[in-house]
């Protein structure tokens, strides 16, 4: 089983998604109207587990009502995401606010959490544990390595990007990260370094982190879907 940890699903075509046939997702959401799409394709496409959030970068112009629709979503969603903090941007109190409100959600309803966390690993991680949290995936991990082992101790996941083959940074963490923590994405279809992000590139990403770690194929992936069972649906 081919899984993608972190996916804006809602963000392809309907052709695009077709042909993703086979891999489970874990598709995020960037608001409130999005985390409503997003719930909707997972209703309709097997293999995709819906999160509903409202992202760090769309934290200063949500209302009221946006975080009053998150919430009456978490219930039947699978989990929050994409939420957390993001550490080049200057309106932190104002992303502080979001996400721990989306925090207490998460623990009300007992929901994983899908994490954004750029430059902000530490404290992403002291405000999860804060707050209970069941289970919290740090996406396109790319702190010190050092948090990614204090990030596995504490039983929660990092996941690898499929940049990683053009990020030498993230490549090095795709090798070192623990094993029991290891989850892969795609973050499509965001665009990086001219590539467009695909859920279809995970299997290229698969192979590429088996030879790294010296293990086959078959064996990382069964390792990869067994901890994103646990992190999501466990």
């Amino acid at each position: 089983m081919i899984t993608d940890a972190h996916c804006h699903l809602a963000g392809f075509g309907a052709e695009e998604i077709a042909g993703f046939e086979g891999l489970l997702i874990a598709a995020v959401s960037e608001d409130a109207e999005d985390s409503a799409r997003t719930l909707e394709l997972a209703r309709s496409r097997r293999g995709t587990l819906g999160f509903v959030g409202i992202h760090p970068w769309s934290a200063a112009s949500a209302r009221e009502e946006d975080f009053a629709a998150v919430e009456s979503l978490a219930p039947e969603a699978d989990g929050l995401g994409e939420i957390g903090m993001d550490g080049r941007r200057g309106d932190l109190p104002v992303q502080l606010e979001a996400f721990t409100r989306q925090l207490r959600l998460a623990r009300e309803y007992d929901k994983p959490v899908n994490l954004h966390c750029l430059d902000a690993w530490d404290r992403c991680l002291d405000l999860v544990l804060r707050h209970d949290v069941r289970s919290a995936v740090f996406h396109w991990y790319n702190g010190p390595p050092e948090l990614a082992e204090r990030i596995s101790s504490y039983g929660f996941y990092v996941s690898i990007n499929v940049a990683a083959k053009v990020q030498r940074r993230h490549a090095a963490l795709a090798a070192s990260v623990p094993l029991r923590s290891l989850l892969v994405e795609s973050d499509g279809p965001y665009e990086y370094r001219g590539m467009r992000l695909s859920p279809s590139m995970i299997p290229g990403l698969l192979e590429s982190i088996a030879e790294l770690r010296g293990m086959s194929r078959e064996s990382l992936e069964s390792v990869i879907a067994g901890n994103f069972h646990d992190a999501f649906l466990g």
